[in-house]
């Protein structure tokens, strides 16, 4: 069975949103970890320095979740569509952008004609399975 078209669609903004966080990354890295060694005070560098840590760490969960949801989505697994969900709402406090396609992406991967796709059945079988369900 062939890949419905907007699924790639979803797999594609997983991995564009996995590098546009990977950017926002190296920006934290290029841009704000030297001069806050060498010109802020000592008094507010730990504050500085844990703010941007966090930031780095919501950053880099991010990325591991976008990259987690395309590999499931492309191997068609369940695991792949939750963490596509996921990824999706968290896209929502994004805006504008992130929060357009976060809701897209939840109302398609929501239906039950995807979620049937995805169900716990190897790709290869799917057919068949879809058909002996069809027919009682």
């Amino acid at each position: 069975m062939n890949k419905p078209y907007l699924l790639i669609l979803v797999i594609v903004w997983q991995f564009l949103s996995a590098f546009m966080a990977l950017i926002g990354l190296l920006a934290i890295a290029i841009v704000f970890f030297p001069d806050a060694i060498t010109s802020m005070e000592y008094s507010s560098l730990p504050g500085f320095i844990f703010g941007i840590g966090l930031a780095v760490l919501i950053l880099l969960a991010f990325i591991i979740i976008s990259v987690i949801a395309a590999v499931g989505l492309i191997r068609n697994q369940e695991w792949g569509r939750i963490m596509a969900l996921v990824q999706a709402a968290l896209c929502v406090s994004a805006p504008p952008l992130g929060t357009v396609a976060g809701i897209l992406i939840l109302v398609y991967l929501l239906r039950p004609d995807v979620q049937g796709y995805f169900k716990a059945v190897p790709p290869a079988e799917y057919a068949e399975y879809k058909e002996e369900n069809i027919e009682r």
